[in-house]
């Protein structure tokens, strides 16, 4: 790899099969919008409202619970969280409630002041109410918590919130809001309560969801070129909520992200699985929100309900006929994630269920559309025979809808308007249209004349809507017959409903695993759909027992390190926008060990890529440990517990500045971000990093200390980046301050990268040697080891192609050189213990290098005895060559450190 220690594997494992018919993404994106889960107010968003109450201390315990009104889903969380309630907010990310209760006397104390305080900064959109504390009740909790709770959940959900005092009185006061202030209660036993514990998920705080646009598209926020825009291709509402869900908090448990690429890699190895699955998605509707309108008893009922429920059990019969296809079309499936969402489609309630819907429904009922045809599946939803009185009422409906019918027929032939045309709407009831080109006289001319029998007139373009007395009885007469109908037919659903109640827990459990199932389709339909192939990745919890020969006995530490290596890695984002502009996105290597390049120093010219380089790895990493595949031909990544970014927002603006200007050999990948970012701001965001960094953590910094001087961004940078050293984070560490790379090279886990920039003397290419100064900068946006050269002084040459007086830029160089040459002075002085750093360090490198070979070796080979000897005798000559060429470079380095 073009990084630094990394070793030069042979060959690497690369998927690459795909089905030949992989829908195309612009298919996709016509049939579902890739911003349909990018914001709040999308149509598979949810309405979540959540109660948060919280302890005192210094490490205050927030007790959060967070209740959907539309899926039915009740979740519990106690966080022990900072000052800066980074975890609170990143749960209010997740969930996005539209609502937030919080007790009266919070709102006025000074700890939760400060609590809502940060919860108005990050979300200013958000509402937050105050509720009486005594809603705050745990003994109501509790008791809500027991009544509402799947009976087959409620002993296990019982014992993880027993000693969760905040989360408890949280759920008391949601319930007893939706309760007193929404008037909507539910069934007992009907609701998903779960707990949801701050451990088990990857911690991103907010501001690194907006930096990396894990959502939302920071220009246009309804974008599709988000992470979340490129991974939806969900069929499924429930697919949707879920897929963002996991992108905002991904996994860290390695088994269930192994779980998932074996799903991924069985959908896109076996076509007839994969295009069955997306089959069989594709005509679901929201079933949380469905199965949500049977739990749910309103305190006033109205006709309105009534027919909603009708509405309900018409769409169950359906969904649950669905779910039956959902597990014939994975019938075929072998990865155990697969399997598990087969079991849940065919659990012996699903079966019970279809057994109560046929008792009473009729058969040829199913969900309609239009509202005529859906006023008719109402009106027709019930059996025949099921109550005397019904079946009187619907010939009564028949007759007055024959009679409408009839009136019609009788004005077409009496008023000679054969076009007269029959239309219906709910709050109307039937009305006519007449067009108006068939109103004017022969020549097309003359004034429209319609008879005085019609009335209710309204003009709309091309013609006429109307009524008649007569037709305005009629309609009286349907309203009533249809309200008897529903009525009636109510009392049978309503009973049916009561006896499907029982086996809710199973539809629940089947959506969430029809859920499951779209989200991998959707990552199976990415990785096909991708010209250059996306691979599976490897992760990395601890390397491999090494032989003796290469132990470390004074760094422990080794035994547990777990390398970022990825081959020809490509931006998910950016690879599809340059498709789309005709051109092709410049994969980089990437390559981060604990024990050597931990901390990566980047520099380069503005717009040479860094940004996007640094953007590039974490949104790898996420996407990793949701569970999709990743955009290169390698990848292994250690398992992250949080991310955290400060990135810059001025780069962008250089760009379109001199974009036009400067020679590129590629297209840029940078990022697109908004405003203005300053030097208070950059600090707030370290602190908070410094805070939060540990081992197992990505951090990535890009340009901070540039709104203040000089001398002083340097300094507070230098020192931010040597604690940033200390934390044992792996941090991607983008700046323009050389200086930064010097003071630090002496330390254990830091590397000097660039972005390489090709110069060229324009005019000398051109034979004019009367002006040699014109040149031309050739950004390759392709990552390489060491600093980049301050004697090259890429700010100077990039601002010769802007109009600036010659005078003044010759000027600019007069000082420039004046400066290195005070600075190569003062380097000579300690000279000699840089030397021996870089020796030690080339030392080091080696054996991080050797450590990788042995790696690669027994993932390849296997154990002893198990390769052939045709594959034991070519390793023998690719190894060979492989550490003849690290001999030399070894020996290199050694020469240049001053070695004798």
């Amino acid at each position: 790899m073009d990084s630094p220690s990394a070793p030069q594997y042979p060959v690497y494992p690369r998927y690459s099969r795909a089905p030949s018919r992989a829908p195309s993404r612009a298919g996709t994106a016509s049939a579902r919008p890739y911003s349909a889960m990018s914001n709040a107010t999308s149509t598979a968003a949810t309405r979540v409202i959540c109660a948060i109450t919280q302890g005192r201390g210094v490490a205050a315990t927030v007790g959060m619970c967070f209740f959907s009104i539309d899926t039915g889903e009740c979740i519990l969380s106690e966080i022990v969280d900072t000052q800066t309630y980074v975890r609170t907010v990143n749960k209010l990310a997740v969930c996005m409630p539209v609502e937030v209760l919080v007790p009266s006397t919070t709102l006025e104390a000074p700890a939760g002041g400060m609590l809502v305080k940060v919860i108005q900064e990050n979300f200013p959109n958000l509402k937050v109410t105050g509720v009486s504390r005594n809603f705050y009740n745990e003994a109501e909790g509790k008791r809500y918590i027991q009544e509402l709770s799947f009976k087959d959940d409620l002993d296990s959900i019982s014992m993880l919130v027993m000693s969760k005092f905040y989360a408890v009185c949280a759920a008391a006061a949601v319930i007893k809001y939706i309760d007193t202030s929404l008037n909507l209660r539910f069934a007992l036993h009907s609701l998903r309560v779960r707990y949801e514990s701050s451990e088990g998920s990857m911690l991103i705080d907010y501001d690194t969801v907006r930096a990396l646009e894990l959502t939302q598209n920071l220009v246009d926020p309804k974008s599709k070129y988000s992470l979340l825009g490129v991974l939806d291709n969900t069929s499924t509402p429930m697919g949707g909520r879920l897929l963002r869900s996991q992108i905002l908090q991904p996994l860290t448990d390695k088994q269930t992200i192994e779980r998932r690429y074996s799903a991924v890699e069985e959908l896109t190895a076996n076509e007839e699985l994969f295009f069955g699955c997306k089959s069989a998605l594709k005509s679901f509707q929201d079933l949380d929100r469905l199965l949500t309108s049977l739990i749910s008893i309103p305190t006033k009922p109205s006709i309105k309900f009534s027919e909603q429920r009708i509405n309900s059990i018409i769409l169950l019969k359906q969904s649950v006929n669905l779910i039956s296809e959902a597990y014939e079309a994975t019938a075929s499936a072998r990865s155990n994630l697969l399997i598990s969402v087969r079991e849940l489609c065919r659990h012996p309630s699903l079966s019970a269920v279809k057994a109560l819907i046929d008792a009473s429904i009729n058969e040829d009922c199913v969900w309609a559309k239009t509202p005529v045809e859906s006023r008719n599946q109402r009106c027709y939803a019930v059996k025949k025979g099921k109550n005397g009185f019904l079946d009187v009422a619907r010939q009564t409906y028949k007759e007055a809808t024959e009679d409408v019918m009839e009136v019609i027929a009788q004005l077409k032939e009496e008023y000679d308007l054969q076009q007269l045309e029959v239309k219906y709407e709910i709050a109307r009831g039937y009305y006519v249209r007449v067009p108006i080109d068939t109103l004017r006289g022969e020549d097309g001319e003359g004034p429209v004349s319609l008879p005085e029998v019609f009335i209710n007139r309204m003009t709309k373009r091309d013609h006429i809507e109307c009524s008649t007395l007569e037709l305005l009885k009629l309609n009286g007469k349907l309203r009533d017959a249809l309200a008897e109908i529903i009525l009636m037919s109510e009392q049978t659903v309503e009973q049916l409903i009561e006896e499907v109640r029982s086996h809710i827990p199973a539809l629940y459990k089947a959506c969430e695993g029809i859920a499951m199932l779209d989200a991998m389709v959707s990552f199976a339909h990415v990785a096909v759909s991708s010209e250059k192939g996306y691979v599976r990745p490897i992760l990395m919890e601890r390397t491999k027992q090494l032989p003796r020969l290469f132990e470390n006995p004074e760094n422990k530490e080794d035994e547990d390190e777990a390398v970022l290596a990825i081959k020809n890695s490509r931006h998910p984002i950016k690879e599809i926008v340059l498709a789309k502009k005709g051109s092709q996105f410049v994969e980089n290597d990437v390559y981060a060990s604990p024990a050597t390049s931990r901390f990566q120093i980047i520099t380069g010219t503005n717009m040479s890529g860094k940004s996007t380089y640094i953007r590039q790895v974490a949104l790898l990493c996420i996407m990793a440990q949701v569970g999709s595949f990743v955009p290169a031909d390698h990848a292994q990544f250690p398992i992250l517990e949080g991310i955290f970014a400060r990135i810059s927002a001025g780069e962008d603006a250089e760009i379109t500045a001199t974009q036009s200007l400067v020679s590129t050999g590629g297209e840029e990948g940078g990022g697109s971000v908004t405003g203005t970012s300053t030097f208070a701001t950059d600090m707030a965001g370290a602190a908070f990093i410094l805070a939060n960094a540990k081992p197992r953590t990505l951090v990535l910094i890009d340009e901070m200390g540039r709104g203040s001087s000089v001398r002083d961004g340097l300094a507070i940078t230098t020192a931010i980046a040597e604690s940033l050293v200390d934390t044992g984070a792996t941090v991607l560490f983008a700046t323009h301050f050389l200086e930064i790379a010097r003071v630090l090279s002496g330390r254990g886990g830091v590397a000097e990268l660039h972005m390489r920039v090709d110069v060229e003397d324009s005019a000398a290419a051109a034979g004019n040697e009367e002006n040699t100064g014109s040149t031309k900068l050739r950004m390759r946006y392709k990552i390489s080891n060491g600093v980049v050269s301050p004697t090259m002084h890429y700010g100077l040459r990039l601002t010769r192609v802007l109009p600036f007086p010659k005078d003044m830029l010759d000027r600019a160089e007069e000082i420039s050189n004046y400066l290195d040459a005070r600075e190569t002075k003062s380097r000579a002085k300690t000279g000699l213990k840089t030397q021996i750093v870089q020796r030690r360090r080339t030392i080091l490198d080696l054996l991080t290098s050797l450590k990788g070979v042995w790696q690669y070796c027994e993932e390849t080979l296997g154990k002893a005895g198990e390769a052939t000897e045709v594959e034991e005798r070519n390793a023998d000559v690719v190894l060979g060559r492989w550490l003849d060429e690290l001999q030399q470079k070894f020996v290199v380095k050694m020469m240049e450190a001053g070695e004798e």
